[in-house]
């Protein structure tokens, strides 16, 4: 899911990942640039992975006794559920979500758990109380599941919990290890739609990062799966890598169109302090990544390049280029919907309290032994819960519909955040038309500082207020 999640942002709830939270705000740092280029300069740095992460986290017996309220209370509104698979059988470069290396002996015994945790929840309300609309399995690396296992997780996950007929279920992935009998075991378990880490077709930079697989072979296997035509082929491309120039990316985008694939996530490179590749830049491992100026021109060609091959825009992120992709997992996770969360380094949110599995995949599976849910914490939600909502769902599509904000957040929003608008207005971030915002490129660029600055804006202002 997702929400402490990516470095490529991937997701919202789904993957734990605290490097993901929002860095302490310096006084101000909401304000816009004036006069220079905002698309390459608006800000200094981007704010965040995802906006509004951090607070404090009940551990121990108060996070299971508010993990045992959540559960016995109905779901609200669209929802998802996510499933994560803790395994990988090499780790890449840029990758935060590591957890265990693949062994095939640990296939059934996860996948054992995992069914075992769910059939244990079922009946509860706030798994059986409501349809689900979206299930994702991520990792790690779903696909590195033996096919009887994958295909089995899937059917259990269709047989215990109250899916919509139009459910998007998602089986995250990457290439290698990928072939016809793991397609073919995947579909047979119902699933709709496969999310493919491909980052870049280039073979060099593709090694360079801990990918296994060179251009030749993952063009064939997304061609092998795009031709079974039985599900939406959805791929990830990240800009910015280390050596990546505005050529390689062209060609990534270029190589997309021409597969006829579904859909493809536009990611940006975020490097994480103390990871592997923040000490393998800084040890001179690996070639330099891009910088802010060079990833916002790669942005706006991406949109370019999407825009001419007549992909339909999703999200700021994310395109569909057929009817068959949806999108349906990342939008809610993104505005904080509920979500249902299994399996070691899960996350999820119930009621906007994000909830936290162990990463420690033996500890998970001793828990499991013995009947528990394998918490790590519990995460209150903000006071601003009903406004980071709306922010966060309108402008990750790239607008703001004020009256809509008014009625969802319980306050006159135009008013209230008019001298922030005005200041990002005359930086060239957004333009507005009555009580409608639209995001320029810049303002698309920079979305995450945007809606940072406003919950902290009305954090500010509420608190002098109240003073």
């Amino acid at each position: 899911m997702n929400v402490a999640q990516t470095q490529t942002d991937s997701s919202g709830p789904g993957r734990i990942n605290r490097v993901g939270m929002t860095s302490r705000p310096q006084e101000g740092e909401w304000f816009a640039r004036e006069g220079v280029d905002p698309l390459a300069e608006a800000f200094e740095r981007k704010r965040a992975v995802h906006a509004g992460m951090g607070g404090g986290m009940l551990k121990g017996a108060e996070a299971r006794a508010a993990h045992a309220t959540l559960m016995e209370k109905p779901r609200q509104g669209k929802s998802s559920l996510y499933v994560h698979i803790p395994f990988c059988e090499t780790k890449c470069l840029y990758c935060g979500f590591y957890i265990a290396p693949y062994r095939q002996d640990m296939s059934a015994v996860y996948v054992d758990a995992l069914l075992a945790e769910m059939r244990q929840e079922r009946s509860l309300p706030a798994v059986g109380g409501a349809p689900i609309h979206a299930v994702y399995l991520g990792g790690g690396t779903p696909t590195a599941l033996e096919p009887r296992d994958l295909e089995r997780l899937l059917e259990g996950i269709r047989e215990m919990m109250p899916l919509a007929n139009d459910c998007e279920i998602t089986v995250e992935g990457r290439i290698h290890n990928f072939g016809p009998e793991k397609m073919r075991a995947a579909i047979s378990g119902g699933a709709n739609r496969f999310s493919l880490g491909v980052q870049t077709f280039n073979t060099q930079i593709r090694r360079s990062l801990g990918r296994v697989c060179d251009r030749d072979h993952v063009v064939g296997t997304l061609e092998t799966l795009r031709g079974l035509d039985m599900a939406a082929v959805v791929i990830d491309l990240i800009y910015g890598l280390p050596g990546q120039s505005m050529e390689s990316w062209e060609e990534d985008l270029h190589t997309f169109e021409l597969l006829g694939l579904d859909g493809c996530d536009l990611y940006q490179l975020n490097v994480f302090p103390g990871g592997k590749l923040d000490q393998a830049l800084k040890s001179g491992a690996a070639l330099p990544v891009a910088d802010i100026p060079m990833q916002s021109r790669m942005f706006r060609r991406g949109v370019e390049l999407m825009t001419g091959f007549r992909a339909r825009r999703l999200s700021i992120s994310h395109w569909g280029r057929t009817a068959r992709e949806r999108n349906i997992y990342n939008p809610l996770m993104k505005s904080r919907a509920d979500c249902l969360a299994y399996g070691a380094g899960a996350g999820g949110c119930l009621r906007g309290n994000f909830y936290f599995m162990t990463t420690d995949l033996t500890e998970y599976l001793a828990e499991r032994r013995a009947g528990a849910k394998p918490l790590a914490g519990v995460m209150p939600p903000p006071a601003n819960l009903a406004l980071l909502r709306s922010l966060s769902e309108q402008l990750e599509r790239g607008w703001l519909d004020l009256p809509r904000a008014t009625r969802e957040a319980g306050f006159e929003a135009g008013p209230f955040f008019d001298p922030l608008l005005r200041q990002w207005e005359r930086a060239g971030l957004l333009l507005r038309s009555n009580d409608r915002i639209d995001l320029t490129l810049a303002g698309q660029f920079w979305q995450v500082n945007l809606v940072q600055g406003l919950l902290d804006w009305h954090k500010q202002n509420c608190s002098e207020e109240s003073v």
